[in-house]
Parts: structure tokens; sequence; C-alpha cells
């Protein structure tokens, strides 16, 4: 049973840097109009291995490779386009052949060297640009053994933040609902539980185990906090999981529903939407819980609130127009004006964190549900997918390059993600196990 614009009533390291004395200023890539390749070809050997490090050379090489791959901005050099003989990187960095490496596609190469110290694993991280055989990068990054491929994502975000001058999202995590079947007295019955993982599906965590449904979190914006929709009390009502703490704590517990939270910028505020007036209508609280206040006073239902990166206003749902479509407020509720005119009906919008950019839902008729985007302004609307199946849940990366959304263009609910300039979309990995919905994409870690 479905709620208006399809929201079921159960939705209702320690890292130390060193920056090398090399050029600061990023690297200018021009790009050209056409099928011209403008991707950075870029090599990635295995990472050289100290005593204690064996088992992480390899891994964590492909995990940057893939880290950079993602992106859209590279390309990786195979090892068969090596120079000719090439039997690995060595400890000391100084004896690169960059003449043999110039002789190969690759305009850069990274070279890391990993050692261990207690339980620690410290990676020695080195971006050399190859014509200029010079060294334009350098960090050096320690983690416990157990987080070993974060140094990886922040070694890969590093590299692109030198050459395109915005940082990459391999160091963020994604939260989302897993399902899952579980054994208990009555016998086996489905549940859905919080998760969280790598942005890439890697290490994989759960995070309730209320033995309910839990479904819809979001990240606060630093990360550290989860609001998300639970039954675990018989009752749709809203809670907030502090990772740091392991404690669920009620955001809102009103009669009827309580769904859709959203974070305020600063993380001082909550979104949210409520029926206890007999109509669904946007209210917004301090995280704490107190201070709730109305921001939507219409016999129309409103819903799916999401904060512009400013703070100051709101895109939102509502019916008032005859279909579900996109509104903008201010975040007192006045000045609320029509957003999207694509045709058909538009759902569950989400604000670049860039602020240039809206992703959401457009159904039309007979066509799926099908992930869009458009200007801040409204102009501009374009589809993203055409998979003709049910798209869903759209979140934005840190760096407003890619969007994760839930699909069931395979016949399951399974995460994607999709590049904006290229248009390229990806299963998210290592997560076949779990039928997952209701991404949010959290921030990088430090």
């Amino acid at each position: 049973m479905r709620s208006p614009f399809r929201i079921s009533l159960a939705v209702l390291i320690t890292v130390s840097a060193a920056w090398s004395a090399a050029a600061q200023a990023p690297a200018v890539r021009i790009h050209t109009e056409g099928r011209v390749d403008s991707r950075i070809p870029i090599a990635v050997p295995p990472f050289v291995s100290g005593r204690g490090a064996q088992s992480y050379g390899a891994s964590l090489a492909a995990v940057l490779s893939r880290d950079l791959d993602f992106t859209g901005i590279f390309t990786i050099v195979e090892p068969d386009e090596y120079p000719p003989g090439f039997q690995g990187l060595q400890a000391d960095a100084t004896k690169l052949d960059f003449n043999a490496w110039r002789r190969t596609p690759a305009e850069h190469l990274i070279h890391a060297a990993l050692s261990t110290d207690g339980d620690m694993v410290v990676a020695e991280c080195r971006l050399f640009d190859i014509p200029v055989a010079q060294q334009v990068v350098g960090k050096r990054l320690r983690t416990r053994s157990q987080w070993a491929r974060l140094l990886a994502h922040q070694f890969a975000d590093e590299t692109v933040r030198f050459l395109t001058g915005v940082a990459g999202v391999a160091s963020s995590e994604i939260v989302f609902s897993g399902s899952s079947e579980i054994t208990s007295s009555s016998g086996r019955r489905r549940v859905k539980e919080i998760y969280i993982a790598d942005y890439d599906g890697g290490k994989v965590t759960q995070v309730t185990h209320h033995g309910s449904i839990s479904i819809k979190p979001k990240f606060s914006p630093d990360g550290k906090k989860i609001a998300y929709l639970s039954y675990k009390d018989r009752y749709p009502w809203l809670y907030v999981y502090d990772r740091r703490t392991g404690a669920s704590t009620a955001l809102s517990k009103r009669v009827g529903l309580n769904h859709a939270p959203a974070w305020s910028p600063d993380g001082r505020r909550i979104a949210l939407v409520l029926s206890k007036d007999a109509n669904t209508e946007i209210y917004i609280k301090n995280t704490d819980g107190t201070g709730e206040q109305r921001l939507t006073k219409h016999r129309a239902s409103d819903t799916s609130p999401a904060f512009s990166p400013d703070g100051r206003r709101l895109v939102f749902v509502s019916d008032r127009a005859g279909r579900p479509q996109l509104f903008l407020m201010r975040d007192d509720g006045s000045d609320v004006r029509r957003l999207s005119f694509q045709g058909g009906s538009s759902y569950d919008p989400a604000w670049s964190p860039d602020g240039k950019q809206i992703a959401y839902i457009v159904e039309k008729d007979g066509l799926g549900l099908e992930l869009w985007m458009m200007r801040s302004d409204g102009t501009g609307a374009r589809p993203l997918t055409r998979s003709m199946g049910s798209n869903e849940s759209p979140t934005w990366s840190p760096d407003s390059r890619h969007i994760a959304f839930g699909s069931s263009r395979a016949g399951i609910s399974q995460l994607y993600t999709v590049t904006i300039e290229t248009g390229v979309v990806r299963q998210i990995p290592n997560l076949s196990h779990l039928y997952s919905e209701g991404p949010s994409w959290g921030p990088r870690r430090n």
C-alpha cells in the first residue's frame, strides 16, 4: 500500500599528510568535443610492500586503480603496456626509469610503499608527472589494518584534487537499507536493516540490528550520524543513529506518518514530513527534536524535502498542481514556486553539493521511473537513465560528479551510480547478497 508520491507506509584514521614541494596548482586539461578520448592515462603498479605489509600491495593498487577509473577522468594503463622487462616498483622512488616510462602511454605514475607500525598500515604515496620526471603529489597516510583500503581511497582523492582542482570521492561512504531473511521462532521472515559501505561497495557493515523494517537512511553532513525510519517499536517513527556511540534515539514519534528526513547543511536542523494534521506536511526541527516548526500549509500533500547547500531554500514534492511536481520554497516556508515542467510526475529531489543541479525521478505514463537532472533554477531538465525500470532515491557524490540511486532494472532492487559527464551507469559491486535500496552518499573521510 502506498501513500502519495509512491512513498510506502514503510518508508513513511588518523591521517597525516606531507605535501611535496612540487607544483601546487592543479594541472589544466583541455577537453574537446567529438570522439577524442580526453581521459588522463595513468599507471598504478602494485605497491611496494615492506615486512608485515606483503598482503596489501597488489590489492590496494587495484582499489586505487578502480577509484581512478570510476571518476571518468582517467584511463588506467594496463600492465602489458608497462616498460619492457618491468619487474615492479623499487622502494626507492628516485630509481624510477622515466625514460622507459615515457615510451608507454602513461602520463602519470603512482608509486606507493607500504609498511606496518603495530596494528597500523602506513603508506608513502607519490604521484609523478612522467614527461617532466617530477613528483607532483606526496602524502604519508596511516590507518588501522582493518581499514587499509582507505589509504588507497584517500590517495585517489588527492590525485583527482591535484589534476582537477576538486578532490575525488573514493574515501566517501554510502548508507542504505538492505533486505535479508532471518529465522525466528515464528519462522523465516524478511527484514530490512541499515548498512554502511565504502562508496564502491567494499567493507559492508550492518549498522542496525532491530529485526524489523528500517529504511530511507540519510547521512548527516559530517557523516557521524544517520537519520532513518524504522518500525522497530511497531510504528513508523524516525530515529537518529550515532556512529560514535552506536545508540539510536527517537527524532519524531508523532501519530501518523513520520518520514523523509533531510539534514540542513550545518547539521543543526532536520526537515521531515508528518501527517499528524490529517495531511502530509513538511516540518523542520532541531536535531535534538526540539523547536518544531511547520513549513507548508496547503490542502495538497507535500513531501520529500531537500535543502539547498546554503541551507536557505528547500526543494520538495507537492501535488498542488494536480500531479506530483517539484517546488521550491525558502527555509521558512515562504516564496513557493514550481520547478518541474517536463511532463509526467516528479519525485525524490536531491540538490547537488555545488548547488548547481537537482536530481529527481520522473514517471511518465508507460515509461517507468527514470532518473532526471535539472539546473537548480528549473531549466535544462534531461534524463540520465532510460532503463524502462524503477529508478529511485537519487543521492549526490560529494564532488557533484556522480549520482547513486536504487534500481530494479535487473529484476531486484540494487544500487547503481551514474557519472554526470559521461553518462556511464555502473552497479555498485559487492552488494549482490542484499536487496539494496534508498542510498545516501556521505562525505569524504579524513
